[in-house]
C-alpha cells in the first residue's frame, strides 16, 4: 500500500465514521430548529445525480440561453421546475437560481436599488434577517438601512408609524420577513399606504414561512400587494438548500435575471433542482395539511409550555400563527448557555435576540422537521414537558435524554411525503 493510498482511505474511513455519529446522534434528537427540515428519501436522493458535476448557467431569463452545451434535459428540468415553483406560489414569474435565500434576498437589493438608496428592513432585536445591513457592510455597496419600527406587544411591524417613515425618509426598498416569525405581516395595510409613493418597492422575505404559504396557510404575500417575494427552499418548505424568488410583476423579474446571472451566481447548483421539482410536488399534493399541522403543532407545543411555567412571547396572543415558537429567556439565564443544555439532553433548538421589552434574548423552536416525521399534537405535551424540566431546571439533562430518545423514537418516519404518505393523500 502506498503512502497516498493509505492517506486516502484514513480520511475516506474517518469522514465516513464523523458522519454515521452525526446521523446516529441526530436521530435520537428532537429537532427543533426553525430554520430546518426533513426532506422525505425520494427528494434527497435527487440529489444525488450526475447534475451535481455540471454546468448549466443562461443569460437573463431565457433558460434557453445557454452558454454550456449539453444541457438538452437540464432546460426541460428547469422548465418543468419553473412550471412547478410558479403553481405553488401562485406567481406569474419565478427565479430559481439563487442557491441560498440570502443569495435571493441580496439578488432583490442589488437589483432593485440604486447606490445612495434607503432600504428598510426588521432589526437585529426584531428577529429580522437584515439583508441590507449586511450588504451595506460591504465597501462596495452603497446603500442606507433603516429599521422599520417593531411593536413588541403584538410582535409585528407598526403600520402607522412605518408609513410616518416613509413619508419623510421616501425609501427604495422595504423588505418585511423574519427568521422570529410568529404573525403575518401586515401586508395589505402596507401595500394600501404605500399607493401614494410609487417608486417605494415592497418585497416580503419568506424564508420561514415558505412551506406555510405554498400550503395556503399563513399569509399569501403577493395576493395582499407585495411586489416581490423570496427566501429558502429548505426551511419550513421540505426541500433541498437553495433560494427562489417570485413576482407578478415582469418588470422588476427582469432586473432579477440580469442581477442573478451573472453577478451574484454563475453555477446554480443544478442538481438541487429536481429534488426542488419534487418537493414542490408534495406540496401540491399535502401541503394544505402539512401546513395545517405544523402550525397546529406550533400554537400546542407554546401553550403546553406556558402550563409548565416557561415564559412564551406573545402567549396572550395564542403564541404563534406560523411554525416558531420564542420562549423568553431573561428570569432563567443566558439564551446560549440555556441553548446548550436543550442539546446535551439532545434537543435542538437556537439562540436568539428579542426586543429589550421582552429581555433581549431568547431561545427558537419550530415544529416544522417534527411535523414531517409525525409528531401531533398530544406529542407537544410530552415536548413541552422535557423542555421545561431543562429549562427551569427540574430535572438533569441525564434524566432527561432517555425521555428525548422515546420521543424521537416515535419520529423515524414521513408524513406528507411522495414515499409514505398514502395516508395523507385525502
Amino acid at each position: 500500500m502506498t503512502e497516498t493510498t493509505a492517506r486516502w482511505e484514513e480520511t475516506y474511513d474517518r469522514v465516513r465514521n464523523l458522519m454515521q455519529r452525526h446521523e446516529d446522534w441526530r436521530a435520537r434528537c428532537l429537532n427543533l430548529c426553525a430554520a430546518e427540515n426533513a426532506m422525505s428519501p425520494a427528494v434527497r436522493a435527487m440529489l444525488n445525480s450526475d447534475l451535481a458535476g455540471r454546468y448549466g448557467d443562461y443569460t437573463g431569463r431565457d433558460l434557453r440561453a445557454r452558454r454550456y452545451f449539453g444541457t438538452r434535459e437540464v432546460v426541460e428540468i428547469e422548465e418543468t421546475v419553473a412550471s412547478l415553483a410558479r403553481e405553488v406560489f401562485r406567481a406569474r414569474y419565478v427565479e430559481l437560481r439563487p442557491i441560498s435565500g440570502h443569495v435571493a434576498g441580496n439578488a432583490a437589493i442589488m437589483g432593485l436599488c440604486e447606490p445612495g438608496d434607503l432600504a428598510l428592513e426588521i432589526g437585529r432585536y426584531s428577529g429580522g434577517h437584515r439583508l441590507a445591513t449586511k450588504a451595506a457592510n460591504s465597501r462596495l455597496i452603497s446603500l442606507r438601512v433603516g429599521f422599520l419600527p417593531f411593536d413588541a406587544t403584538t410582535f409585528n411591524v407598526d403600520v402607522a408609524r412605518t408609513l410616518q417613515m416613509v413619508r419623510d425618509q421616501r425609501p427604495r426598498l422595504i423588505i418585511l420577513g423574519a427568521s422570529n416569525f410568529l404573525f403575518p405581516s401586515p401586508v395589505r395595510e402596507l401595500a394600501e399606504g404605500l399607493r401614494e409613493f410609487p417608486d417605494t418597492i415592497l418585497t416580503y422575505d419568506a424564508s420561514h414561512v415558505l412551506g406555510l404559504i405554498a400550503g395556503g396557510r399563513f399569509q399569501d404575500p403577493l395576493a395582499e400587494g407585495a411586489q416581490m417575494v423570496f427566501g429558502g427552499t429548505q426551511k419550513s418548505f421540505p426541500g433541498p438548500q437553495g433560494g427562489v424568488i417570485y413576482s407578478n410583476d415582469e418588470a422588476l423579474m427582469e432586473a432579477m435575471g440580469t442581477t442573478v446571472h451573472p453577478a451574484l451566481v454563475s453555477n446554480h447548483h443544478l442538481n438541487r433542482l429536481p429534488s426542488l421539482g419534487l418537493a414542490l410536488t408534495e406540496m401540491m399534493a399535502w401541503g394544505a395539511a402539512y401546513a395545517d399541522q405544523v402550525i397546529r403543532n406550533a400554537k400546542a407545543l407554546g401553550a403546553a409550555l406556558v402550563q409548565q411555567g416557561v415564559p412564551v412571547v406573545a402567549a396572550d396572543r395564542g403564541c404563534t400563527e406560523s411554525h416558531t415558537v420564542l420562549v423568553a429567556t431573561s428570569t432563567l439565564g443566558t439564551a446560549a448557555q440555556l441553548g446548550r443544555s436543550l442539546e446535551e439532553a439532545d434537543i435542538i433548538v437556537t439562540a436568539i435576540r428579542l426586543p429589550e421589552e421582552l429581555g433581549g434574548e431568547g431561545l427558537r423552536l419550530g415544529t416544522a422537521e417534527i411535523t414531517r416525521r409525525g409528531a401531533t399534537e398530544p406529542m407537544m405535551t410530552d415536548i413541552a414537558d422535557v423542555i421545561a424540566d431543562v429549562l427551569l431546571a427540574r430535572q438533569s439533562v441525564e434524566h432527561a435524554q432517555p425521555r428525548v430518545h422515546a420521543i424521537a423514537e416515535e419520529l423515524r418516519g414521513y408524513r406528507f411525503a411522495l414515499d409514505t404518505a398514502a395516508e395523507d393523500v385525502a
